[in-house]
């Protein structure tokens, strides 16, 4: 029986996440049964569960290119940044409270116990091999309770690859430095190393390839080239947010600080559209269509908006520019947002919202985590299909609610939602993945061209799947390891 395998790094953003997403669709396409899995992310990207709770969003994409759905147990603890300081900490699917990173570390939480158990009910439900990611660098001395990496990968007896990042430097140094610092035990665990992200002759590395091989008595198993169709893949964090897409329309998607779930965009790769992530004013322009997306913390949103000028801005454009606003950004639209357990906001508060929409919200404790069905009266009564992950619950004071949330997670529910203003030009939704709907994705891509527009049929997870398949093959020629 083929053992585990564990992919690994030396630094944080190392190409981990789409070296396992590319190996589990290889694995798949042999007709093998493995699931992904990852101790502990720390991500402002989620996604809804099929067991219920939420996971990180990278291992749900995973669990999709495995041919699995998503499950708690694919990623047990998940921190969730909301300031510089804090996180909000999700154990097998649900929140337990707001921590500080000394806190966490000196929690009761036994961290271990949670991950073994995940591990084996994971393999219990899915009888399948893991192929496990790390996270951040796999050994560091000032981390003394890391669940992450090695730890795991010997409780599986994984076969552990050590990725190293090449375009950053310092590659075959950083790779010595990792083999020579791991206690002896877990170091007979790693069976070599892969080179990620190369740009050139591969032939130039193979003195350099011969030394670390000789130095550490392990195998380099491939050369990856930089993989450009990588960035349609679902992100971890932020600094995999790149513009993509050489179409005619101009989209400009606002990233304020606690930007989430940014992914949902990735489907317009597949559209006649130029997606741009806007960080600045002065770069904002006159796009064809603005898009308001997630925000894990809108108090620091509102505030970073304000402070840069763009508040009056996204006012000014109002009637003239189309505007998508999705969770977080439709909650910025409202007159105003109230926290009053600090839940949302790190601390009790209350704050004025852009005004442009009659509502205003209230952060609850308990969270919306749902895979949802809404009634959209934009589209003639039409079903469309979503997800929520949410604390803020909307009143209207005016304005009319343009959807009515009818299922979640199969259950029968009767909840107003959502905003449409044909005037105004807004569409404004609590449902993530909006776009998955081509008819949505038509009307809205319409209203930026102002001609009708004829769409794709592609949904979010059949053009995540194109995209895993581009990479996985990239992967699958410049790779040894055998599956």
């Amino acid at each position: 029986m083929k053992r585990s395998i564990y992919i690994l790094a030396t630094q944080s953003n190392s190409g981990k996440t789409m070296l396992v997403t590319a190996l589990l669709r290889l694995i798949n396409r042999k007709n093998r049964v493995a699931v992904p899995f990852k101790a502990q992310n720390m991500s402002l990207n989620s996604y809804p569960a099929s067991n219920g709770g939420e996971l990180a969003l990278a291992q749900a994409m995973q669990a999709y290119a495995s041919g699995f759905e998503p499950l708690v147990e694919m990623n047990p603890i998940l921190l969730k940044p909301i300031g510089d300081m804090t996180s909000e900490v999700i154990v097998m699917g649900r929140a337990v409270g707001l921590m500080e990173y000394r806190e966490y570390s000196r929690s009761p939480l036994d961290k271990w116990r949670i991950v073994r158990n995940a591990l084996s009910r994971l393999r219990a439900l899915t009888n399948g091999l893991v192929v496990g990611e790390g996270a951040g660098s796999a050994y560091e001395p000032n981390i003394t309770s890391d669940v992450a990496n090695f730890r795991p990968a010997d409780y599986l007896n994984a076969d552990v690859y050590v990725v190293l990042d090449i375009s950053r430097g310092g590659a075959f140094t950083s790779a010595i430095g990792l083999y020579n610092s791991v206690p002896v035990k877990w170091r007979e665990l790693i069976k070599g190393f892969i080179i990620n992200r190369f740009r050139g002759d591969s032939r130039i590395l193979e003195d350099a390839v011969k030394w670390l091989e000789e130095k550490t008595g392990r195998r380099v198993f491939g050369v990856i080239p930089e993989v450009n169709e990588a960035h349609y893949l679902w992100p971890e964090d932020s600094e995999a947010m790149v513009d993509f897409g050489d179409g005619s329309m101009d989209i400009a998607v606002v990233s304020y600080p606690g930007i989430s779930n940014f992914h949902e965009f990735s489907v317009l790769s597949m559209e006649d559209a130029h997606v741009r992530f806007v960080k600045w004013p002065d770069s904002l322009g006159e796009p064809d269509l603005l898009i308001l997306p997630g925000a894990k913390n809108t108090a620091l949103a509102m505030d970073w908006l304000r402070r840069s000028g763009l508040d009056h801005k996204i006012i000014r454009m109002v009637g003239s520019t189309p505007i998508l606003a999705i969770c977080g950004g439709f909650q910025l639209l409202t007159e105003a947002m109230s926290d009053p357990t600090g839940v949302e906001f790190g601390n009790p508060g209350h704050i004025k919202g852009l005004g442009v929409i009659k509502a205003r919200v209230t952060y609850h404790e308990d969270k919306i985590v749902a895979h949802s069905k809404a009634v959209f009266s934009g589209l003639s009564g039409r079903l469309i299909t979503g997800y929520e992950i949410r604390r803020g619950r909307l009143t209207y004071i005016g304005d009319e609610p343009s959807m009515i949330i009818t299922e979640r997670n199969g259950t029968p529910v009767r909840e107003p939602d959502g905003y449409f203003n044909e005037d105004k030009r807004i569409l404004a939704t609590s449902l993530h993945d909006v776009l998955s709907n081509p008819e949505v994705r038509g009307m809205v891509l319409t209203m930026a061209k102002g001609s009708r527009v004829n769409v794709s049929e592609y949904t979010s997870i059949s053009a995540l799947l194109h995209w895993v398949d581009e990479v996985a093959a990239v992967v699958n020629s410049n790779l040894t390891i055998d599956l």
